[in-house]
């Protein structure tokens, strides 16, 4: 999914309060996002970033065009 489109999407955190894990940056630039950022979608069909805020913030400061995500019912 485009990064500009997720980063529309409410999230569960605002991403400026989850701290870059370097560990995990050098392995996103080398192997890039392989665990997909969970997106949950309510009844009403609104949708809620829900688990991957980490690999999300990496993804933004890496600049990244797009992420692999998963849908999954709330």
């Amino acid at each position: 999914m485009k990064l500009a489109d997720i980063l529309k999407l409410e999230m569960r955190l605002p991403l400026n309060l989850i701290e870059i894990d370097e560990k995990l940056l050098k392995d996103i630039q080398a192997n890039g996002i392989t665990e997909p950022i969970e997106i949950r979608v309510r009844e009403d069909g609104s949708q809620i970033v829900w688990d991957g805020l980490h690999r999300l913030a990496i993804a933004v400061k890496l600049n990244l065009d797009s992420v692999p995500v998963i849908y999954t019912p709330m």
